[in-house]
């Protein structure tokens, strides 16, 4: 796992997006990414290449990201391998003040 970085907050909607990327396995078939929200409940996708976005998140707390190379499970060809071990980015914290957005920029200037 390289990277787990939050995108710009979406204010319409009060949802952000969470993204990992990571470095591309030799002769793998692709790579199952699962996020671990602050509930408890997972989301998964399967990505071809070495990164993936989850969006719509409309919650804040400690979440985690973990991903893993999938193989063919020994089928066959030469570099053929079964799925390796998820790596995670550890849990980090989403704050709740990511969602929100209330006030302008100039909302302290006073004009003279």
């Amino acid at each position: 796992m390289n990277s787990v970085t939050t995108g710009v907050p979406d204010v319409a909607s009060q949802t952000l997006s969470i993204t990992g990327d990571w470095s591309p396995v030799a002769n793998s078939t692709g790579y199952n990414a699962i996020l671990t929200y602050p509930n408890g409940q997972t989301a998964s996708q399967i990505a071809e290449l070495s990164g993936a976005i989850f969006t719509g998140i409309d919650s804040v707390g400690v979440f985690n990201y973990s991903v893993n190379a999938l193989g063919n499970k020994g089928g066959a060809g030469g570099n053929s391998y079964f799925d390796s071990s998820y790596d995670s980015s550890g849990i980090f914290v989403v704050y709740e003040e990511l969602l929100t957005f209330s006030k302008s920029f100039i909302d302290k200037i006073t004009i003279l």
